[in-house]
């Protein structure tokens, strides 16, 4: 932060007041469980001096179900997931959640904070983007007359951060609520490896058996948290193969694998994306570890 620079926290009451006082000063910081920007945000320098902190608001921090989706605000931290595991029916995102962190930071960090960091893709998105989840983002648009109007809309989370990774937030807007939908397949793949410091590479994929032949899959690779790499391409290619493959055909596959992603400039980083994918289809292959997956 700037040196004799004032700085300002408000602590809205209400979604009324957050979106009035965001729209005044749209430049201003954001905050929940603040487990990101206390690390990175808060240096000499730093342009921001307006934190709105949204973490005592109730409206923010529900969670709920319908028959077709989990619902839940920006505000409900990692443990409160885990904890209404029930409700979200999905053993992929209850194990992204267990791994995110010591329990401490877990009861801190918030699922739109994490979405929301600018710079990278943390834990939550890639599982999310397979969930085919869906962003509530809200903002209030002032008329000619001063009066305030209060919009919503609902996207889908590939829109929310564009090709150059930039968030697909307007001026003044905010996510507020995500809705994630149920999926009834019986296989999940996480696998999340440290690269240096903060960094690290994962893959996680969701599929479908039906008597050994695999009748649906989704796949995706995060790469240092900096972008996340899926092919539908791939996942087509390989739905409808029967599983287990011959030794032939999956070194086929794996030849494929850089036919749809760019060789990443790491060589490295091009072992772990090799090394886990081939992993992804072993297991896809013995019937054991999809059951104690299941389990």
């Amino acid at each position: 932060m700037k040196e004799n620079t004032a700085f300002h926290v408000h602590i809205p009451a209400n979604m009324t007041v957050l979106l009035n006082l965001y729209n005044k000063a749209p430049g201003s910081l954001i905050m929940a469980g603040g487990t990101h920007l206390m690390n990175h945000t808060f240096q000499p320098g730093s342009d921001h001096h307006s934190i709105l902190s949204i973490s005592q608001m109730d409206e923010l921090k529900k969670i709920g179900r319908s028959d077709r989706y989990a619902e839940m605000g920006c505000c409900v931290t990692v443990n409160q997931m885990i904890d209404a595991q029930n409700l979200l029916s999905s053993p992929l995102l209850l194990e992204t959640l267990q791994h995110m962190g010591p329990h401490p930071i877990r009861n801190s960090s918030t699922i739109g904070g994490n979405l929301c960091i600018p710079e990278k893709r943390m834990d939550l998105f890639p599982v999310l983007l397979l969930l085919d989840a869906r962003l509530e983002l809200r903002h209030v648009k002032r008329k000619r007359n001063g009066r305030a109007s209060y919009k919503s809309r609902w996207i889908h989370i590939n829109s929310f951060v564009s090709s150059e990774g930039n968030l697909g937030l307007g001026e003044g807007e905010l996510l507020t609520r995500i809705r994630i939908p149920f999926y009834d397949g019986g296989f999940h793949f996480h696998r999340k490896v440290n690269i240096q410091g903060n960094d690290f590479f994962t893959i996680n994929a969701l599929a479908s058996m039906d008597k050994g032949v695999l009748s649906d899959l989704r796949v995706a690779f995060t790469n240092g948290g900096r972008f996340v790499l899926r092919s539908r391409d791939m996942e087509a290619n390989l739905m409808g193969r029967r599983f287990p493959m011959a030794p032939k055909d999956l070194e086929e596959i794996m030849k494929e694998l850089f036919k749809y992603f760019s060789v990443p400039d790491n060589h490295y980083e091009e072992y772990l994306m090799e090394s886990l994918f081939r992993q992804l289809l072993e297991s896809l292959a013995d019937p054991k570890d999809r059951e104690e997956i299941l389990l």
